[in-house]
């Protein structure tokens, strides 16, 4: 876990004057590792990128014990795409894509042609579920989701998403997302004026992490009176495990297991993490 108290952190805060709430979300070690995972194009990395900054912050407006998960399908060149994190600030997430269709140019809309998002929580062992369907027809994520959530919601929304690639392979993202309070109405000069505020802030400023989140923040909210509360740490760790992929080759019958062993030994590969746990004849008796 990186120990730098300005990365890898959700900043909850709320703008009492305005009636609103917001999470600023910044990502670098923990986006970093998880696209470095896999050898995607730049295209695909960049969209990875802001989808995990994005889901950190949507994640940061629900109350839950269990993961939040973010997945987009699409007839596009991204085929399917996936993150997920838990209460406790895990996250993790890969992308499948047509490798032939991707090009060095392709905008939001011709990589995800036909497509939706959608994200949910599962709680687990409790019984409450929450999911939302997010039609991906916009020209950006960001308009894809203040469109559902002004749509579906009944929620005045404005995010802003920003990711950076530096020439020693690490990705910085970060995602600010403004939102009226679910149980107060804000009226429309102030949300004009809490728009007219977001938009004074540049991509190079949201991404500059040397600037302290506080003074951030500050810069552009001081006149709401800004609250901010503690920031919560983000860290990338793949939920699977040795114990798991054991699991699931006890239930595999010999018959089942048998087109799976190729030259005597059984991989399998965690699309999140791109690790590979590997089995010989002996180890899957063992197993049974």
């Amino acid at each position: 876990m990186n120990n730098h108290p300005q990365i890898d952190i959700s900043v909850p805060f709320i703008l009492p004057l305005f009636s609103a709430r917001g999470r600023l979300v910044r990502l670098e070690d923990v986006s970093t590792n998880i696209i470095n995972q896999h050898n995607y194009p730049f295209p695909i990395a960049k969209i990875l990128a802001e989808v995990l900054s994005t889901s950190a912050a949507l994640a940061g407006l629900l109350k839950y014990e269990g993961i939040f998960t973010l997945q987009t399908k699409s007839q596009g060149p991204i085929k399917l795409l996936v993150v997920d994190m838990t209460h406790t600030g895990n996250m993790r997430g890969y992308a499948q894509y047509k490798k032939e269709h991707v090009q060095e140019g392709d905008r939001f809309s011709q990589l995800f042609k036909e497509g939706y998002l959608v994200f949910t929580v599962d709680q687990q062992k409790n019984a409450d579920q929450y999911q939302g369907i997010v039609e991906l027809h916009r020209e950006s994520l960001s308009s894809a989701i203040e469109h559902y959530f002004d749509q579906s919601e009944q929620l005045k929304t404005k995010i802003i998403i920003a990711s950076q690639m530096s020439e020693d392979q690490k990705w910085k993202t970060s995602a600010l997302l403004l939102q009226q309070l679910p149980t107060e109405e804000v009226n429309e000069e102030s949300w004009n004026h809490m728009e007219a505020l977001l938009g004074t802030i540049s991509e190079q400023e949201i991404l500059d992490f040397s600037i302290p989140y506080e003074t951030l923040l500050f810069r552009l909210f001081h006149e709401a009176s800004i609250v901010t509360y503690d920031s919560s740490q983000i860290q990338a760790k793949c939920r699977c495990s040795k114990d798991k992929v054991e699991t699931f080759v006890r239930s595999l019958s010999p018959s089942e297991s048998e087109d799976l062993f190729e030259n005597g030994r059984l991989q399998i590969t965690c699309e999140f993490c791109n690790h590979t746990y590997m089995f010989n004849q002996k180890d899957f008796k063992n197993l049974h």
